[in-house]
Formats: structure tokens, sequence, C-alpha cells
């Protein structure tokens, strides 16, 4: 009942809302390549049939860049006081979240130059259950090669446990991997998917792979990131902008697209709807839907963990 309310509110204030005023269009936000905020609002409209599908009845966060990015940021969990009533506002923990449900509020966001967006993995209706489990492949000094070996080493050993596998470019040095969860499992169980996936690939791929944490540790390895499945934690929203020259965005790729001629910044803002129309398809949407046999999934790793180990 409570639910069907909210869709009656939202709808009557959607109905409502009176057209949006933007600001300093003119604004360059990517200096080096003369981006400007009104660049930013029509790439978010224009984007927006594929992007929302990740953002709808989720909590967001946001990183903002008044003065683009020579100035100074900072990041935004809760919707200022001058949020519009027709913007979708949940609250959480006692903070009011920003939740972008249309076109309308992707580009209000981008008149707050919002860059990037940065999702939960789970929807406001089941916070606790998320839809994907994300590992997070962060090469930092390590060659963009071995995050691509990684990632396909991901997707090998997600087909030996019976699991789907997407994967996207984070836009900014590495790629996220995706193994939807279907809401079966809360957050704790989804890091220790993660963790789990993470030794396999570890000790398979002992010379290219670490999940040490302290940075100055890692002798060049990819780091396979785990925690970012907590609850609360964030992901770059697939299609984001990231703050980088050439304004580089976090794509969803097909598997044949994972191989020596991706760069970690190959897909902009300039490219990427024209990209997607080509495609027809998006190839990172059935992370939303697919619902695997975790329980086969889970029995299948412990298996291959007590193996001992190669080498």
């Amino acid at each position: 009942m409570a639910a069907r309310s909210r869709q009656i509110r939202n709808r009557a204030v959607a109905q409502a809302r009176p057209p949006q005023r933007f600001t300093r269009l003119d604004k360059v936000l990517f200096p080096d390549d003369g981006f400007t905020k009104g660049d930013l609002i029509r790439y978010a409209l224009a984007i927006a049939p594929w992007a929302l599908p990740y953002l709808k009845d989720r909590p967001l966060a946001v990183e903002r860049w008044p003065d683009g990015l020579s100035g100074h940021a900072f990041f935004q969990k809760h919707a200022p006081a001058h949020t519009p009533a027709w913007v979708r506002t949940e609250v959480l923990a006692g903070e009011r979240c920003f939740v972008c449900d249309d076109a309308e509020t992707l580009a209000f966001l981008a008149n707050l130059a919002a860059i990037p967006l940065h999702v939960w993995s789970s929807r406001v209706a089941s916070l606790d259950r998320p839809d994907w489990c994300i590992l997070d492949l962060d090469p930092k000094q390590a060659p963009f090669a071995h995050v691509v070996t990684l990632a396909l080493a991901a997707r090998a050993l997600c087909r030996e446990l019976g699991l789907p596998a997407y994967v996207k470019a984070s836009g900014s040095s590495g790629l996220h991997v995706l193994v939807p969860l279907g809401r079966q499992l809360d957050h704790a169980a989804s890091v220790a998917l993660a963790q789990l996936l993470s030794e396999v690939l570890v000790r398979r791929h002992p010379q290219l792979a670490t999940v040490t944490r302290n940075p100055r540790a890692r002798a060049g390895r990819v780091y396979l990131d785990a925690f970012q499945n907590g609850r609360g934690k964030l992901l770059v929203a697939p299609f984001s902008p990231r703050p980088l020259p050439g304004v580089p965005v976090s794509m969803p790729l097909r598997w044949s697209e994972v191989n020596g001629r991706l760069g970690p910044r190959t897909f902009t803002a300039a490219s990427a709807v024209a990209r997607m129309k080509r495609l027809g398809k998006d190839p990172l949407l059935g992370v939303l839907t697919d619902a695997p046999d975790l329980g086969v999934a889970f029995g299948r790793l412990e298996r291959l963990l007590s193996r001992p180990a190669r080498g």
C-alpha cells in the first residue's frame, strides 16, 4: 500500500513539475576538451534511455564539480535543501538521498555538475538484497593488459561455477566484472562471494592479481576489491562520465571487446550514444534480471578452494 501511494504521489508531482531552469550552460567543465555544462546536460538527456535502468529505484550519491575539473570537487550523499519537490528522494539512515527515475532528474543532476553518479547495488525497496556482486579490478600501477587477462579469467571462472558474468569499463583505469545475484543474497554474502572468486583468481594468477589492500604492498599487481559489495558501497553507474580529460564514460562491454585493443578510457561522452544505437542491445542489462543458482556456485567454489594451490 505504501509503495502504491508513493507511485501515485510521484506521478502527481511529475505532472505538476515546472520546466527546468538550467544555469551557466557555457561553463567549461572539462578544460582540455572544451566540454561545457550544457554539453553534459545534452549528454545526460541523450544517454538516458540506456542509463536509467541502472539508476531507477536506487539511492545514489554524486561527485560535484561546480567550477569544472580545474576547480574544487566535493562528494555529496544527501540531496540539498533546494532540491525541487519533483525530484525523487528517499530517507536512508536519516539522510535524504537522490533517486534518479527519469531523464529530467538525470538532467537536473547534470545541471549540478555531478560527475559521476554513484549507485547502490540494491534498490530502495530491498536495500539489503543487492542485484549484483562486483569484482573491481583496480590496476593502480599494473598494466591494463593484466586487467584484461584477469577479467577474462574471472569470466572463465564464473562459467565453471555456472554463473553469468558481465563486464563494463570503469571509465578510469580498470574494469568491473559484475555477477548477477537476483536479490538472493545479503551484502555480507555478496562480499563473501567476491572474496572467494578473488581467492581462486589469485591462486591461478599470483603474478598478476592480489587481494592486498595496502597499495604499497601490491608489487605492481591488480587489486581484486571484494569490499565494494558492502552495504552502502557505491558503484560508478554505467554511462556516467568520469572527471578526466577526454570525458571518458563507464561503458558496458561485450566480452568480445575485452581484448588487447581495449583501453581503460576507450569510450567517451562523444561516442557513447552512437555506440549504443549501433549495438542496439545493452550487453550489461542482464545483470539486473538474471537469478543464477548460487547454491550450486558456492558448492563448486568450495570444491575448487579445497584443492591444493597451483605451484
